[in-house]
C-alpha cells in the first residue's frame, strides 16, 4: 500500500513539473519583451558578394514593410510565436492525457489532470477567438496569450492609437472575463 501511495505521489510530482515546464515554454516563446530586446544574429553590412546570397540565406517571398527587431517580418513573427505556443500546448495536452489514460494513476491525479486539460482547452479556445475578433475589428494581426488571471496581446500593423487599444481591451474583457488591470497590450515594433 505504501509503495502504491509513493508511486501516486511520484506521478503527481511528474505531472506538476511537466505542466510547469509547458507553461514556462509557452510564456517564454510568446513573451513580447524577449523578442523586442533580442539582438540580431548577424550584424555584418551587406556587400556585393553578400547581396548575391549564399546557400542557407533567408529570402522573403511574401515581403512586408513591418519588420520585427530580429529581422523577420511581422507575419513570420506571428507564425513562429503561434507555432511555439501550439507546441507547448500539445506537449501539455500529451502529458495530461497520458496521466488520464494511465490505469495506474491515482484518482485525484486523474481528476486534477482532467481539470487542467479542461483549463488548457478553454485557454486555447479563448486565444483563438480573441485573435480572430481583434483581426476582424481592427484589421491587425494579433497573438493572444491567456494565463490564469492575465491576458497579453501582441498586436502588429504599426502604431496603436487610443481607439484601437480600446477595441482590443473590450474584446479581451468580454471574452476572457479578466479585469482590465490584468490585460496587457503590446505593440509589435517595426
Amino acid at each position: 500500500m505504501k509503495k502504491l501511495l509513493q508511486k501516486r505521489q511520484l506521478v503527481m510530482v511528474t505531472l506538476v513539473l511537466a505542466l510547469a515546464a509547458a507553461v514556462f515554454i509557452n510564456w517564454y516563446y510568446s513573451d513580447p519583451y524577449r523578442a523586442v530586446n533580442a539582438q540580431p544574429v548577424t550584424t555584418a553590412a551587406n556587400t556585393d558578394a553578400e547581396s548575391e546570397g549564399s546557400l542557407g540565406d533567408a529570402q522573403f517571398v511574401h515581403g512586408s514593410n513591418i519588420q520585427h527587431p530580429m529581422g523577420a517580418s511581422a507575419r513570420e513573427y506571428f507564425a513562429g510565436a503561434r507555432l511555439n505556443r501550439n507546441a507547448a500546448h500539445d506537449e501539455a495536452r500529451a502529458v495530461l492525457s497520458s496521466v488520464i489514460a494511465d490505469s495506474q494513476s491515482d484518482p485525484t491525479a486523474v481528476a486534477q489532470a482532467s481539470e487542467s486539460l479542461q483549463v488548457l482547452s478553454n485557454a486555447i479556445r479563448l486565444q483563438s477567438e480573441c485573435e480572430a475578433l481583434i483581426t476582424a475589428q481592427t484589421g491587425r494581426e494579433a497573438l493572444v496569450v491567456v494565463g490564469d488571471n492575465s491576458v497579453r496581446a501582441v498586436v502588429g500593423g504599426g502604431e496603436l492609437d487610443r481607439q484601437t487599444v480600446t477595441q482590443i481591451t473590450e474584446i479581451l474583457l468580454q471574452k476572457t472575463g479578466v479585469s482590465a488591470d490584468n490585460i496587457q497590450i503590446v505593440e509589435l515594433n517595426r
